[in-house]
């Protein structure tokens, strides 16, 4: 399954659900988009053109991780807190 992870022009780093999740709440709106690159172009709702560049997951910078859902990869702060014991938190 390809995990797809994007870098922003706005310096974030989504996942395919946090890029779908912002389309289809009209915060972004879809302007363009490269097939052969992967890469698109969205438009926030401040008029902003912003530009995601596809990338491996290697490129998160510390602090973040992918975690694949059954919706799709998400991007989100790597957990600080330790497990106990036992596995539970």
């Amino acid at each position: 399954m390809e995990r797809n992870v994007y870098r922003c022009s706005n310096g974030q780093f989504y996942g395919d659900v946090g890029l779908w999740q912002r389309l289809e709440s009209g915060e972004w709106s879809p302007c363009c988009w490269d097939q052969e690159s992967g890469m698109e172009w969205v438009s926030a709702g401040d008029g902003e053109l912003l530009s995601l560049t596809p990338v491996p997951e290697s490129d998160l910078p510390p602090g973040l991780t992918a975690t694949s859902t059954e919706a799709g990869v998400r991007v989100e702060p790597t957990s600080t807190k330790a497990t106990p014991p036992g596995g539970h938190r």
